[in-house]
């Protein structure tokens, strides 16, 4: 099957800086493929390369099996995008804006019940777009974008400024849309939120990829550490070493020590208390998505 996006070497200048440096992505059909990048990292301008808004200076791209260069038009019909703010008008209900789509596109009038359904908002559609918290305002966005039954949604920042409670809306929404038949690729910085709904990942570094793969993948490439709190710091880093344990670290008050597991982490407990250390605290911990991140990007 064919991948949804795939991209091959793509390069896109602004002067002499390369904004995207030999970019190839691999997009796999129903995945939520989160884009993670630093500010300036090139997301944004891969994004618009993908909607047909900038060409790429060289490489290709590869959207539903068809050339973008050849069959731009086929593949932004198949394609759904929110990038940066909502475009709506304040001055018109969430439904007049639909309304306003619906014409455009010559969709049926069912049309807007069902992207109103899929983004929760029936209840609010009669009111005021002026009169929107952020949040609804971002899924009246993705109303708009889900207009004409799209496969592909391109979502740049969905959850940029809004509050804890808007984060967790859009979050459960765009976690529902592939069971809508809808692949998502969404860029973030959030890398937090990327990791609780995003099923394959790519991280971007000064315009060049430096990972793609599954969560899990990327966390298999780093290892468990316990880290440890006790009575004697520098003593205990010492004992430590001594007793052939790696990578052991002392920073923030505490130790940490690289693992292979619970069992490990048990192992140092036991010596560091036969050895007459007292141990205040001892934690395995598991990285973040965003630990690996800032190891990978040194943000």
């Amino acid at each position: 099957m064919h991948s949804i996006i795939e991209t091959r070497n793509i390069t896109r200048k602004f002067g002499k800086t390369k904004a995207v440096n030999n970019l190839s992505l691999q997009v796999p059909p129903g995945c939520i493929y989160g884009f993670l990048g630093p500010n300036g990292a090139g997301k944004t301008t891969t994004i618009r390369m993908l909607l047909g808004l900038i060409r790429p200076d060289a490489g290709t791209i590869t959207m539903f099996g068809r050339s973008h260069k050849d069959c731009r038009m086929e593949i932004l019909q198949r394609t759904g995008s929110l990038v940066e703010s909502p475009s709506l008008y304040p001055h018109l209900t969430g439904r007049e804006n639909l309304e306003l789509i619906r014409r455009l596109t010559g969709r049926p009038t069912k049309e807007i019940n069902r992207v109103l359904s899929i983004v929760g908002m029936e209840a609010d559609s009669n009111r005021l777009v002026r009169e929107y918290s952020l949040g609804m305002r971002q899924r009246m966005g993705l109303a708009v974008a889900l207009f004409g039954q799209p496969e592909l949604l391109i979502l740049d920042e969905p959850t940029n400024g809004l509050d804890p409670a808007g984060i967790h809306e859009i979050r459960e929404l765009i976690s529902r849309l592939p069971y809508e038949g809808i692949t998502v690729f969404l860029s973030s910085h959030l890398l937090s939120e990327v990791e609780q709904m995003a099923t394959r990942i790519g991280i971007l570094q000064d315009g060049s990829l430096i990972f793609q793969g599954s969560p899990d993948e990327l966390r298999s490439r780093f290892q468990d550490y316990a880290a440890i709190i006790t009575d004697r710091l520098d003593e205990t880093r010492q004992f430590l070493q001594d007793n052939g344990w790696n990578a052991v670290h002392l920073a923030n008050h505490h130790l940490t020590v690289l693992v292979n597991g619970p069992s490990d982490a048990a192992m140092i407990n036991t010596q560091l208390v036969n050895a007459g250390h007292q141990v205040y605290e001892l934690s395995l911990v598991h990285p973040s998505l965003e630990d690996i991140f800032l190891t990978l990007t040194g943000k």
